[in-house]
């Protein structure tokens, strides 16, 4: 095999990539924030429709008012990633900006990449379930559609 010399090339941030970045770590904090909130309240949500609404089975019928608790615990367990990985990146951001620290920008951008990743992976998984219902559910419809003779 041949030897490929890298060249380290440069990028100088100016003071308007700067503000950008900070600007950005800033918003990105605040949605991380509001995402720990919603997350809080869901999973609240989720443990009482779990736990405290069992008790009321007999006015609901049957209803799977448990089964949703369950679904809501998963969510927010699910989306803790994204929000954490958001939060991350905008800690390390502004700091790696605030003390021209380079390692710090890179762990603030692996952060990034994260959470695209995690949502990126999370959209094909959905998207998938979302085809095998129809590749299920259209052939049951068909199959059990009533036949006039």
């Amino acid at each position: 095999m041949e030897n490929i010399e890298l060249n380290e090339n440069s990028i100088e941030l100016t003071s308007e990539i700067k503000e950008y970045l900070l600007e950005t770590s800033k918003w990105s904090k605040f949605m991380a924030i509001a995402g720990f909130v919603g997350l809080g309240i869901l999973a609240v949500l989720g443990f009482l429709m779990l736990i405290g609404l069992s008790v009321f089975d007999n006015f609901y019928q049957g209803a799977p008012i448990g089964g949703m608790g369950l679904i809501y615990i998963v969510m927010a367990v699910v989306y803790y990633f994204p929000n954490s990985y958001l939060y991350r990146f905008a800690t390390m951001i502004k700091q790696g900006l605030q003390s021209e620290d380079e390692m710090s920008l890179t762990n603030g951008f692996l952060n990034l990449k994260k959470v695209f990743k995690f949502m990126g992976v999370l959209t094909i998984v959905i998207l998938s379930i979302y085809a095998l219902i129809l590749l299920i559910a259209i052939p049951a419809f068909l199959f059990f559609i009533p036949r006039h003779v």
